[in-house]
C-alpha cells in the first residue's frame, strides 16, 4: 500500500511538472501535414464497404519501397505479421525461435501463441541489434527461425546472421519494425534475410497509427501467406472508428507545443479505465503485451489492417522522401554536436560505419551517467519512451514471465541501463530547437 502511494505521488509531481511545460518532445508525432480533403477521404474510406483497393495500392507502394523484386502483405500490425509467417512455416511446439533480448513483448508473445519457444541471444553492441555470435551460440536442434532485429534506423550485420542460418539451414527473418529504408552496402534492409517485417504503428518510420507489413522475395511463400490473409478478420467498425478518432487527437495534440496537454489527457483517459468508467476498450493492442492474451480483448489476432489507415499509409509514402531527408539531415547534426562535445566515445560504431546507410528513427547512444542527462531532458523530451530500459519491453508481467533469463543478454541489459534516445522524428520548425537543447544538455553533462 505504502508502495503504490509512493508511484502515486510520483505520478502527480510528473504530472504538475508537465503542466507548466510550454512545451514538449515526444517521440511520437501527429500528422499535421495531412489537410482536410485527406482527413475526407480518410473518413470515406472507413465509411466504405468495399475499399480494398485502397489497401492494395498501399501494399504495392509500401513493396516498392521496401525493395520493389518482392512481394507484400499487410496487417494490423507487425507482431501479426510475424505470427503469420511462423504459421506458414509451420513452427510450432517442440520448436523453437531465436530472438533479440533487446526486444518488446510482442514479439516473444507471438512465438508463444504458436506453442514454439523464444530464446532470446545477446545484441551487438555497435548496433544495438542482433548479434551473429550470440545467435550462434543459442542455435539447437529445435531452432527453426533466428529473427535479425535492425534498431534505431541502424543496420545490423545481417549478411552475417544470414550466412549463419545458411549453414545451419534454419529460416532469417529481418525485424525491420524500427527500421526502414536503410542499407548496407546500398542494398535495403529487408532485403538480405529470408523475408522481413515491418510496423507502421504511431512510433514506427511510418505512423499509420497501427499497422504491419510482411514482404519476402519468395513467391511460393508469399502465395501460402496471401492465402492466410486473406481469411483474416478486420478490426470492428466501432474498434475502428476508435482509431479514427485517435488519429484526430494526435494529428493536432502530438506536436510539441501540444503534447503536454496529450499526456494530461491520457492520463486522464487511462484513469478513468481504472476506475471502472465504461469498458475497457482497447485502441492499440496493449492485450498482446501478455503471454497469454488478455480475455479483455475486443481485437482479432491476427487480422486486417483498416483500409483507412492503408490510406494514411499512401500519404505517409507521399511524404517520405522529404521526411527521410529531413531525418538525416538532423542526425548528421546531432552527430556533429556529439563530437565537437568529445561524446562520440559513447556512441555506437555503426554511425561511423561507411557501408551504412542510415535512415534514423532516433538519435541513440550510451553513456555512464545516463540516470541523470535523461533527467536533464525530461524537461524537454518525453524520455517516458526511451526504448529499450529492459531486456524486453512492455511487459506487465517481467521479462522473465516470457522466458528470458536474467543476466542471459548482458550486452543488453548494460546497454539498457545506460541507454538515452533522442528524437529524429519531428516537425522541421523544430529541427534548431531539439539540437539546441541537445548541445545544451551535452554540456552539463560532461
Amino acid at each position: 500500500m505504502k508502495l503504490t502511494m509512493v508511484k502515486l505521488i510520483e505520478k502527480i509531481k510528473r504530472l504538475l511538472k508537465v503542466l507548466i511545460l510550454p512545451y514538449q518532445i515526444g517521440f511520437v508525432q501527429g500528422h499535421p501535414y495531412i489537410n482536410n480533403d485527406q482527413i475526407l477521404q480518410m473518413r470515406q474510406v472507413l465509411e466504405s464497404e468495399n475499399s480494398e483497393v485502397v489497401v492494395s495500392e498501399y501494399e504495392q507502394r509500401m513493396t516498392s519501397l521496401i525493395g520493389g523484386v518482392g512481394y507484400g502483405i499487410s496487417f494490423a500490425a507487425g507482431r501479426m505479421a510475424f505470427y503469420a509467417l511462423l504459421k506458414a512455416l509451420n513452427i510450432g511446439v517442440g520448436d523453437e525461435v531465436i530472438l533479440p533480448g533487446f526486444t518488446c513483448s510482442v514479439m516473444p508473445n507471438a512465438v508463444w501463441r504458436t506453442g514454439a519457444i523464444p530464446v532470446f541471444a545477446d545484441i551487438d553492441k555497435n548496433t544495438f541489434g542482433s548479434d551473429a555470435g550470440g545467435i550462434e551460440k543459442r542455435i539447437t536442434s529445435r531452432t527453426k527461425l533466428i529473427v535479425a532485429q535492425h534498431s534505431f534506423g541502424i543496420p545490423c550485420n545481417v549478411p552475417e546472421i544470414v550466412t549463419i542460418g545458411k549453414k545451419y539451414g534454419i529460416f532469417v527473418m529481418e525485424d525491420c519494425a524500427i527500421c526502414l529504408d536503410s542499407t548496407i552496402d546500398g542494398i535495403k534492409v529487408g532485403n538480405w534475410g529470408d523475408a522481413a517485417i515491418f510496423s507502421t504503428d504511431h512510433s514506427k518510420p511510418i505512423n499509420t497509427l497501427l499497422g504491419g507489413f510482411l514482404y519476402t522475395k519468395d513467391i511460393a511463400l508469399h502465395k501460402k501467406i496471401r492465402k492466410y490473409s486473406g481469411t483474416l478478420p478486420h478490426l470492428n467498425k466501432a474498434h475502428q472508428q476508435r482509431l479514427f478518432e485517435q488519429f484526430l487527437f494526435e494529428r493536432k495534440y502530438y506536436t510539441p507545443e501540444y503534447y503536454p496537454r496529450a499526456i494530461i489527457m491520457n492520463y486522464a483517459k487511462a484513469l478513468k479505465r481504472k476506475l471502472g468508467f465504461g469498458r475497457s476498450m482497447f485502441t492499440f493492442f496493449e492485450a498482446d503485451y501478455k503471454k497469454i492474451a488478455s480475455s479483455e480483448s475486443d481485437y482479432p489476432y491476427p487480422a486486417k489492417i483498416p483500409p483507412f489507415l492503408a490510406q494514411l499509409g499512401v500519404y505517409e509514402l507521399d511524404h517520405w522522401n522529404g521526411e527521410k531527408k529531413r531525418r538525416k539531415i538532423l542526425f548528421k547534426n546531432y552527430l556533429g554536436i556529439a563530437n565537437r562535445l568529445g561524446l562520440d566515445e559513447y556512441l555506437p560504431k555503426a554511425y561511423a560505419d561507411p557501408k551504412l546507410e542510415i535512415v534514423p528513427l532516433r538519435f541513440v547512444f550510451e553513456h555512464p551517467n545516463a540516470e541523470k542527462l535523461n533527467a536533464k531532458m525530461e524537461r524537454y523530451v518525453d524520455v517516458g519512451w526511451t526504448w529499450f530500459r529492459a531486456p524486453i519491453i512492455c511487459c506487465p508481467d517481467g521479462p522473465e514471465n516470457l522466458g528470458y533469463v536474467p543476466g542471459s543478454c548482458k550486452i543488453g541489459e548494460t546497454a539498457g541501463n545506460n541507454i538515452i534516445n533522442w528524437p529524429c522524428v519531428l516537425p522541421n520548425k523544430w529541427h534548431d530547437k531539439v539540437l539546441r537543447i541537445f548541445e545544451k544538455v551535452a554540456k552539463d553533462i560532461n
